[in-house]
């Protein structure tokens, strides 16, 4: 009975035991000043958090235990290095080994600094995901940040880590006679540290079995071969805008531009991410295909689309998705993919994605292939978007399909706000002097914001082309990737965007989709490269993502669905004209009730964001839309036509319809009302973009608003929202 607290106390002094209670003290830490940021919140922010601890206790306790596993298991493997050391530093002195209690301090000594040069390489490689714990902090912290980012680097601070390693071992220079011999002794006696091996393993074991019963696992489907075709590639980026397809910024996309069709003046219909792709890969606008929103409602999206990956899969191909956190949008609907490697979205993802984010201690460790395979809701952290880690994923996508022609879409997210690339890239188009509040990246919160001055706007600018230059060196590999592979002779390979973005151009803010006013945030990049006419050629006449779908219809020989609202392209790639096509577009949701680059006045207001979204609980806790805002959303939406030339932007507002016709070419900035000065395009405009919306067949034209079938909207300028819809609409 005497040995129990003798083992008891070895056990608790035990390197790998100190480790693990360090982190898990540090991730206990770590989380409580989570918690009390949290009860600081306001506005939506709060609304949301008390959603969380009201309807979804069970899952925060999940990802508790889950957190403090991994914690234990990293520490467990960090005593056990320690361990290491120590026998090391041991067997190189020859010095009396130390008694229980003093290598337990020493391990602990040991832990700290390991984990602290961890964090240390881990935050400046990726410092986005440490800026609200230290930079944001100001003082002592920031500094330390920059320091480690903007002086060291990775490079050094690893060189300093195992300098720093070799002296704690060999001792000062002064002790280094003999010192090969006793290295020598050291590593013959590493093998007989079993039980630091032994501790380690088995609580890393542990962990993951944790992790496997309490979060969910991505499930794969194969498909079956078919006959030979040619494989089809889509390059894709969230918010890519078509002006950085250009050797400054991505020198792989524009040689491949070089190389095959480049069209020049490509338009996205509705600039928001889920009703974008559904368009490109339906060849339907979204008032056809019925994708309206970000949060589309579970009716909405268990339709049969009647989609391209479908069809290709009815026809023997492979289709896959590969993506991060933007991506998601890729398993809410239904659209004929054979595999997906993407994330998940629905509430309880939120709820695990703020779990780590708050993680700082372990986010050097879960930021990794590994990490994600424990937490796969670690691909959903905008801020985490790593273009190396999804071109891996892409790459192996693409080999697996050995034999059988593929339909594989690749979409990069690190464009998207935040805007957070890794290094080297967001400090790439960067001043290294920057002390602002977007030094790492440019977060998009729900509550109101400063605006940013001049020096704030070439900050978020460079990020932004940071993150295009990090995902075209990703596209650089799955290219050459592919050349290796042999399939570059046989693939076509497709550049496009779902969406461009605003980045504070002539007033109009930044993002995508609150308006139309300006083109970059719905003029996309829009390349196809074919081998078997691989000619280059730059096309001027205007094209639509809803011509997307019938040119790879064409180009693969696949049938078409009938009624689509696109036409193919591939004619074009053989050198034929264009003839004159019409662009149009609608905004989508507004987030926010002060929108960015949008005067007030020139919106009909409703609610933000929580307070036009719910939790669909009985469709797997998905966010969706509220049936009852729905038609007031619609009403409020504005919308656009272009050709070449001339573009008409349509806004209704509390005192009525109002028109802007902008010259595109004379104006490119669209900073000029021109309509008074060119009635005729206005009125030749007016009535294409009226067509266009009347195709819609949920809603009619009344007193000049664009109001649902089954409800007539009410105008009046007075309450806090100026729509109300309830009226019965008369016949068109």
């Amino acid at each position: 009975m005497r040995r129990i607290p003798v083992l008891l106390a070895r056990w608790a002094l035990h390197p790998a035991t100190v480790g693990a209670v360090y982190l898990l003290a540090l991730a206990a830490m770590a989380a409580r000043r989570g918690a009390e940021a949290d009860l600081a919140l306001a506005g939506q922010t709060r609304a949301i958090s008390e959603t969380v601890h009201t309807h979804f206790g069970d899952e925060v306790t999940r990802m508790t235990l889950a957190i403090a596993g991994v914690a234990v298991a990293v520490g467990s493997g960090l005593g056990a290095a320690s361990a290491l050391v120590l026998h090391a530093r041991h067997r190189v002195r020859s010095g009396p080994p130390p008694s229980l209690v003093a290598r337990a301090l020493m391990a602990l000594g040991l832990v700290i600094v390991l984990h602290a040069f961890i964090e240390a390489y881990a935050m400046a490689v990726t410092p986005q995901l440490f800026a609200d714990a230290f930079y944001a902090k100001g003082g002592f912290l920031r500094t330390v940040q920059v320091l480690l980012t903007d002086t060291l680097g990775p490079r050094a601070i690893a060189r300093l880590a195992l300098l720093s390693l070799f002296l704690f071992v060999a001792g000062p220079p002064r002790a280094w006679r003999g010192l090969s011999s006793r290295a020598w002794s050291a590593v013959r006696g590493l093998a007989r540290l079993r039980g630091a091996r032994a501790s380690a393993g088995l609580t890393a074991l542990a962990i993951v079995g944790v992790a496997a019963g309490t979060l969910p696992v991505e499930t794969r489907a194969v498909a079956s071969s078919g006959a030979a075709r040619p494989n089809v590639l889509i390059l894709a980026a969230d918010s890519l805008r078509a002006d950085r397809v250009d050797r400054r910024y991505a020198p792989n996309l524009a040689r491949l531009a070089e190389a095959g069709a480049r069209f020049d003046h490509a338009y996205v219909s509705l600039p928001r991410t889920f009703p974008s792709w559904v368009t490109l890969l339906t060849g339907r606008y979204p008032h056809h295909h019925g994708i309206r929103s970000m949060f589309p409602r579970w009716e909405d999206r268990a339709k049969d689309f009647d989609a391209l990956p479908e069809r290709l899969a009815a026809a023997g191909y492979t289709t896959a998705v590969v993506s991060d956190f933007a991506g998601d949008i890729f398993d809410r609907i239904g659209l004929g993919w054979t595999e997906t490697r993407v994330p998940n979205f629905d509430f309880r993802e939120l709820i695990r994605q703020r779990a780590l984010e708050r993680q700082t201690p372990l986010l050097p460790y879960l930021h990794s292939r590994a990490g994600r395979a424990i937490f796969p809701v670690l691909r959903e952290m905008n801020d985490a978007a790593d273009p190396a880690l999804l071109t891996r994923d892409a790459i192996a996508t693409i080999d697996a399909a050995e034999g059988r022609p593929f339909f594989v879409t690749v979409f990069f997210s690190a464009a998207h706000f935040p805007y957070a690339a890794p290094a080297p890239y967001y400090g790439r188009f960067t001043r290294e002097e920057y002390r602002g509040r977007f030094k790492y990246a440019k977060p998009v919160g729900l509550e109101h914001e400063a605006p940013p001055d001049a020096v704030d706007i070439d900050q978020v600018r460079g990020l932004y082309d940071g993150a295009a230059a990090g995902i075209d060196d990703g596209v650089g590999e799955i290219l050459a990737a592919l050349e290796r592979s042999g399939h570059a002779k046989d693939t076509i390979v497709v550049v496009v965007a779902d969406h461009g973005e605003t980045l504070f151009e002539n007033g109009h803010g930044e993002g995508h989709g609150d308006h139309l006013f300006g083109d970059e945030g719905t003029h996309v990049p829009f390349i196809v490269w074919d081998p078997r006419s691989p000619a280059h050629r730059r096309v001027e006449g205007v094209v639509r993502d809803v011509d997307l779908a019938p040119t790879l219809y064409d180009l693969t020989g696949v049938a078409p669905p009938a009624g689509l609202d696109g036409v193919s392209l591939a004619p074009a790639l053989a050198g034929a004209p264009l003839e004159p096509r019409l662009a149009f577009a609608e905004t989508g949701l507004w987030f926010t009730e002060e929108v960015s680059g949008l005067a007030s006045q020139l919106r009909l207001p409703y609610p933000g964001i929580a307070g036009i979204t719910e939790v669909d609980r009985d469709h797997g806790d998905e966010v969706v839309l509220s049936r009852e805002v729905r038609a007031l959303t619609l009403v409020a939406k504005h919308r656009m036509v272009r050709d070449e030339r001339w573009k008409l932007v349509y806004v209704p507002t509390r005192q009525g319809v109002r028109y802007f016709l902008y010259d595109t070419v004379t104006d490119p900035g669209e900073t000029r009302d021109v309509g008074a000065e060119h009635p005729e395009e206005r009125s030749r405009l007016e009535g294409e973009l009226w067509r266009w919306m009347l195709a819609d067949t949920e809603m009619v034209e009344r007193g000049g608003f664009l109001v649902p079938r089954d409800g007539g909207a009410v105008v009046t300028g007075q309450d806090e929202h100026v729509v109300r819809v309830d009226a019965p609409a008369a016949e068109p």
